[in-house]
């Protein structure tokens, strides 16, 4: 298979002009694949997409869109046809800028890595995807995300009182009831909430949300750090990748902190300042049990064998985030 990888490479990077001298995978096991390509020209960076050509065009356009306003994010070199991708036996591969340094890990990079999502969320602005690639938004979507979630608990909880002696079943159905209720109070105060105003802003000015920002996807440089695999970018509110980050980091041993919390905004907003509606609006959707959907669906769609003490432990530290967010939604 690497063999094959390897040859793959080749006659892409031949409809580039490029002969290179080393070829090294970086990331493989299924359609997406990374190389790293060293040439007499430089180092390059050359990835198959698994997206279709539509859906690519418009997080390559969006790349290049963000290159244009100064971002820290890999140029993309044209082939030798002056497209900005090659199609090759049935799939899309695009040539980037090799960008060397370390990859953040949020565990010991939480600063830098917050203000370079900021700074990412205030340079995708402006965005307008050209005719004839398949516009990603999720804009206007969190409310029907919610309705669904809180639809897969009532089947799952179904599913569970089948088999109530199973110990992930009878985990589950200890604290459902309690999820359940908070997941319907977040779906009314998102809709008392500034969030309709906020999509709208969004809309008009054109910005977007990594979705996948993380450890792997940024990369500390002398020059500052640089944001990856901008192939699953979506026009959405920045609260999207802001949320995701701050639950992981909340959800580990130490749990929820109202300190930490305020001091990881603080260092997102010293680049991309959020007033207090859009706080709130962060806030509803932080309260959200997230986690426990995204601990059970492992059981209960993926069939993976889960711990029941991981959704216990899961609901236990949703309780500690009930607490500080209840009083920062009612006081923002």
């Amino acid at each position: 298979m690497s063999t094959e990888l390897y040859s793959t490479a080749g006659a892409v990077l031949s409809d580039y002009g490029l002969k290179p001298g080393e070829i090294k995978i970086m990331q493989s096991g299924g359609i997406k694949t990374v190389w790293k390509i060293k040439t007499g020209e430089g180092t390059f960076c050359l990835k198959r997409l698994r997206h279709s050509k539509e859906k690519a065009l418009f997080s390559i356009n969006a790349q290049k869109h963000m290159v244009n306003n100064g971002a820290k994010v890999p140029g993309i070199f044209p082939s030798l046809k002056g497209e900005d991708y090659v199609e090759f036996q049935g799939h899309l591969f695009v040539l980037y800028e090799w960008i060397e340094g370390r990859s953040i890990k949020l565990s010991r990079d939480l600063k830098v890595a917050l203000a370079a999502l900021a700074q990412f969320h205030v340079d995708s602005a402006g965005y307008n995807p050209p005719a004839g690639c398949r516009v990603s938004s999720k804009l206007d979507g969190l409310g029907n995300y919610y309705q669904s979630v809180l639809k897969r608990f009532n089947e799952w909880e179904k599913q569970a009182l089948e088999k109530p002696q199973h110990p992930v079943c009878r985990a589950f159905l200890a604290e459902i009831e309690q999820m359940t209720r908070l997941g319907l109070e977040c779906y009314e105060l998102l809709k008392t909430s500034h969030y309709a105003g906020w999509v709208e802003d969004i809309r008009q000015r054109g910005n977007l949300c990594h979705q996948d920002y993380g450890d792997g996807n940024a990369i500390i440089t002398p020059k500052g750090v640089y944001v990856l695999d901008l192939d699953g970018v979506t026009f959405d509110l920045p609260s999207r990748d802001l949320r995701k980050i701050i639950i992981k980091i909340m959800s580990g041993r130490k749990g929820w902190n109202l300190d930490q919390l305020r001091e990881m905004l603080a260092w997102y907003e010293k680049v991309n300042p959020l007033d207090e509606d859009k706080r709130r609006v962060l806030y509803i959707d932080l309260l959200f049990p997230h986690e426990l959907h995204d601990n059970a669906k492992n059981y209960f769609i993926k069939g993976k064998s889960i711990k029941p003490g991981d959704i216990t432990q899961t609901c236990t530290i949703a309780g500690q985030k009930i607490k500080i967010l209840s009083a920062l939604i009612k006081g923002a």
